[in-house]
């Protein structure tokens, strides 16, 4: 009983668990970055609208009344240093739905899926049902998410069958913990990663001799889940190439395998961008303050790629500070992180975590050629981001709008790339230290936040 307590997995659970819920009411309402954006478009999708309203050139969505008000109230605080009075989160929460008393309200609507709030949009529809209070509907969806991340991460680590600390300690980086404790769909995309991530490492180094035709099928749900949450992180497909040909019928099968998968996704894809392609531009930047056509700064990219290439590391280059902390660390919106000497500590244990093997695990043998199929997926998402940013944003000299949370997904590949058959760790003094560095972090995001907020 007390070894299964202390699998990786359920130390996981009670550590995400605890302080999720801590972080879900510390949070002041609607203060994760997109969260009152991620609310109305569930509320869309439980009217059944699936896109959004354009009225007098905004979009928006035809919403209750009900909402402006904690709109207005909240929105405020978004970007600004002030304190939110605690009388006035009581106030909030005393305001009922009277949700047939609608008018339009302009924001910026989400792109994402229905899947992306998938069971969020469902609970909503029953608690809308229920008449239940605004404010009250916004703190059961963050349960929500938060449930659907630990029932992810939980299962990654369990079927991981190597580098499950390394897992556990991504997974419990403060950044990981505030999103997924939010109205968001960064706690769904990430779930899926990892499991994905999880699955194909066992998959590729796992004990099975040969891969079930069953096995194959997870194996391509499961991308194509990640691809249509978020299609920037469609690369990983490329992980593919981490399972040995051996395990394999033929070399024919292999390759056919992966190429009906890659179709599939790239069709899906090629859908979605059709239908977000056409979405008017809501941003205040623009190029020399004046919006480009999409098509048109797409053809600049594809005929001048080297000068593309070239603002790309610049503008990485020019972020690298900022995305080393805010991969890390994101409170509210993006305005307070942890404090640097600490974001080196979680690094330091990333890093410290992808050496340790403990009895239960298999070798990992992650050999060069390995290593150069995860440096690939590494690029080329971070292409796909910062492309995506200018495409919406259209910011020169350099790419601004990159968020760390956009990157964070890339921090388990890049410490893969350090690990080494030859070294690692058993000594279960390094486990140890990873929960209380855990602990530790944790507790100043949560001083951080109460700080920022009261």
């Amino acid at each position: 009983m007390k070894k299964t307590l202390l699998n990786t997995e359920n130390i996981f659970l009670i550590l995400c668990l605890f302080w999720g819920i801590v972080f879900l009411f510390l949070n002041p309402p609607f203060q994760s970055p997109d969260e009152l954006e991620h609310f109305y478009k569930m509320w869309g999708y439980t009217q059944h609208i699936l896109k959004y309203e354009i009225k007098d050139g905004q979009t928006g969505l035809t919403l209750p009344k009900s909402f402006s008000n904690i709109h207005e109230f909240y929105n405020a605080y978004r970007m600004s240093n002030e304190k939110i009075p605690f009388n006035a989160t009581l106030n909030a929460a005393k305001i009922k739905l009277d949700k047939n008393n609608t008018q339009f309200l302009n924001f910026t609507p989400t792109s994402y899926t229905p899947l992306s709030y998938f069971p969020s949009f469902i609970v909503l529809w029953i608690l809308k049902l229920l008449n239940i209070k605004p404010l009250f509907m916004m703190y059961i969806l963050r349960f929500c998410s938060l449930l659907v991340y630990l029932a992810l991460i939980y299962s990654a680590i369990k079927i991981a069958p190597c580098k499950k600390w390394l897992i556990f300690f991504f997974a419990l980086l403060p950044i990981n913990v505030y999103q997924a404790a939010s109205v968001s769909t960064d706690g769904i995309n990430l779930g899926f990663i990892m499991l994905y991530i999880a699955y194909t490492l066992k998959l590729a180094y796992g004990d099975s001799k040969q891969i079930s035709h069953n096995e194959f099928f997870v194996w391509g749900v499961l991308i194509t889940l990640v691809s249509i949450l978020k299609f920037a992180y469609f690369p990983l497909i490329l992980l593919y190439f981490l399972i040995p040909k051996d395990k394999f019928e033929s070399t024919k099968n292999y390759l056919k395998i992966f190429s009906i998968t890659t179709v599939i996704n790239i069709l899906i894809i090629c859908l979605f961008l059709l239908t977000i392609m056409q979405s008017p531009i809501t941003s205040n930047y623009g190029l020399e303050h004046q919006f480009v056509n999409k098509i048109d700064l797409i053809k600049e990219i594809i005929f001048a790629p080297f000068a593309y290439v070239k603002n790309v590391l610049a503008s990485t280059n020019f972020l690298k500070g900022f995305l080393y902390q805010n991969m890390i660390s994101s409170i509210g919106v993006t305005l307070a992180m942890i404090p640097t000497q600490y974001i080196h500590f979680a690094w330091i244990g990333l890093i410290a975590s992808v050496f340790y093997k403990s009895e239960n695990e298999t070798e990992c043998d992650i050999k060069i050629v390995d290593k150069l199929v995860l440096f690939a997926v590494i690029i080329l998402i971070h292409f796909i981001i910062m492309t995506s940013v200018y495409l919406i944003y259209q910011t020169k000299p350099y790419i601004i709008g990159v968020q760390g949370r956009y990157l964070t997904p890339l921090i388990l590949p890049l410490i893969l790339l350090l690990s080494l058959t030859k070294f690692s760790i058993k000594n279960k003094v390094l486990p140890i230290s990873l929960v209380l560095l855990s602990l530790f972090l944790l507790f100043q995001t949560f001083i951080m936040t109460f700080v920022r907020y009261y």
